[in-house]
């Protein structure tokens, strides 16, 4: 048994970044699951720890040495997703091929292997004779054959029904308890990673890099009852609620382009962007000749910082950021309007609450320096009360919900597309939202020196907005079945979200009285 360590792992195909800063460590003996959703990076993981590519920086040690001088003399065991049995060898004979050839009594651990998989009864018939289940039974067969430290899974599982492979992950634990291999397991499949693991790395995605490294409480053995105890689902519901959001954000691209357009607006993940999404869909800023393009951003800090440098030329904020980075840089104005939230923003909680003053003394969380800081500054204000009465824990808005549902802060402030998840998943409870405090609207700021010298592009962006809105308005169905799998919804998802904001038609005016509201209050 050996143990395995990744160390500041990246790589990259040509300009593109597959993984970026990986690291975790395997614990001799222990089943690790490496979850995340397609494009995340997985495959491209595991081949590297396989010794199939080489990381571009970074280190992998097996064993307290280098991953490369210990595969010099040992293994790796595979199973694949797909079976790869021989098809002209008989079960027997896919065991007896993977056996090093230096294996003394070799037809004893033939025999041993099969009655350790279930398969003694089957010795000589031919793997197409088999159920899929018995074929992954023989994948896994001739894995345990070659002796191997370490043995790897990649999504092995993934194309049995649903029973076989809650059988099979039962086997898997069978032989495991035995023989304490230690284990790396490769999937998308959220519950089968808590059922089989100790730990669980979950990965993001664009480009891959580790989310969150979850430690499993339960113990061994693990029986098919632990899937439907109200601990293991609230742990499914709070991965799921993580692989949700990557999900969601790899999507819309977080990148610059290679070959930089007239005009970047960088954007919030907020279904209050639609129109924008239609029209570019739609190529509606090709027949104005304006090139846009339209970066989504998951780190909002990284979002202004961008536009502070110019990487970004127009930015999508909602009004009270935009009256503070008016104050701190004289040189910007708003340029149109977008949206007000009606519900899409809210105040939320573990546990029931009936009023707001019962959230003094509790964990809050926000995003520091955005619209849920300021939400909650303002309800606070609303009622008496002062950020000093609350504990903060600052994370970025994807991670807020999973604090939530994993029981590590008693509030979060959220807004869509993570808010609805996180009520769903989590059971929360919704103390306040924005339409009680119609004061959170969404506008494009853009520097003065810029509006000089695109005047008309602007009112081109303008323009667009207006008529994307009147699509969503007369045309919801067909403007929500285009929009809907571009931002990573179901169409039921962004219509129940759209319904909680209301769209403007992009004049600036329609803000102010919002602007002069903000102003008078005191939110420190």
């Amino acid at each position: 048994m050996v143990s395995l360590i990744v160390d500041n792992v990246w790589k990259q195909y040509e300009t593109r970044v597959i993984l970026r800063d990986i690291s975790f460590d395997i614990k001799e003996g222990e089943i690790t699951s490496i979850l995340g959703p397609s494009g995340s990076g997985k495959t491209t993981l595991l081949k590297c720890i396989l010794g199939l590519e080489k990381p571009d920086r970074g280190t992998i040690t097996i064993d307290s040495i280098s991953q490369q001088q210990w595969l010099r003399s040992q293994r790796i065991a595979y199973v694949p997703q797909k079976y790869a049995n021989f098809e002209h060898l008989t079960v027997a004979g896919n065991i007896a091929i993977a056996i090093p050839l230096e294996s003394v009594d070799k037809e004893k651990r033939i025999t041993q292997i099969l009655k350790d998989v279930g398969l003694e009864k089957y010795a000589d018939v031919y793997p197409s004779r088999l159920s899929g289940g018995m074929q992954q039974r023989v994948a896994l067969a001739r894995a345990l054959a070659q002796d191997t430290d370490i043995i790897a899974f990649d999504e092995s599982l993934s194309q049995l029904d649903v029973e076989t492979r809650h059988q099979m992950q039962e086997l898997i634990l069978d032989i495991w308890a035995e023989k304490k291999k230690t284990i790396l397991y490769i999937t998308h499949d959220i519950e089968e990673a808590i059922f089989l693991s100790q730990r669980v790395v979950v990965m993001g995605t664009k480009p891959g890099e580790i989310r969150e490294v979850v430690s499993v409480p339960f113990s061994y053995p693990r029986n098919s009852a632990l899937r439907f105890q109200e601990q293991f689902q609230k742990m499914r519901r709070m991965l799921s609620y993580i692989i949700r959001s990557e999900t969601m954000k790899s999507r819309l691209s977080e990148e610059e382009s290679e070959q930089r357009p007239s005009i970047t607006i960088g954007l919030y993940y907020w279904p209050g962007n639609s129109p924008f999404f239609y029209a570019q869909d739609k190529a509606w800023f090709g027949r104005c000749s304006l090139p846009v393009d339209l970066i989504s951003f998951h780190d909002n800090t990284q979002k202004i910082e961008y536009w502070k440098s110019g990487k970004v030329d127009i930015l999508n904020v909602t009004v009270d950021t935009a009256l503070r980075l008016i104050d701190e840089i004289p040189d910007t104005e708003i340029i149109a309007s977008l949206n007000i939230s009606h519900g899409g923003d809210a105040l939320i909680s573990r546990e029931p609450m009936e009023s707001i003053n019962e959230i003094k003394g509790k964990i809050v969380a926000i995003e520091k320096g955005e619209v849920s800081e300021f939400f909650l500054k303002y309800i606070l204000a609303q009622h008496g009360m002062h950020l000093k009465d609350v504990i903060i824990q600052n994370m970025k808005g994807s991670e807020i919900g999973s604090a939530l549902i994993g029981g590590s802060v008693d509030v979060a402030v959220l807004w869509e597309p993570w808010l609805s998840k996180a009520i769903e998943l989590s059971r929360a409870h919704v103390i306040s939202t924005s339409n009680e405090y119609p004061v959170f609207a969404d506008v494009l700021i853009a520097k003065k020196s810029f509006v000089a010298t695109h005047g008309e592009d602007i009112e081109n962006i303008q323009h667009i907005w207006k008529d994307a809105v009147q699509v969503f308005q007369e045309e919801t169905s067909d403007a929500i079945r285009t929009v809907a799998p571009l931002v990573g919804l179901s169409k039921q998802e962004l219509n129940m979200q759209l319904s909680t904001l209301e769209f403007l038609d992009g004049s600036p005016s329609l803000v102010d009285h919002i602007a002069e509201h903000i102003k008078g209050i005191d939110l420190r």
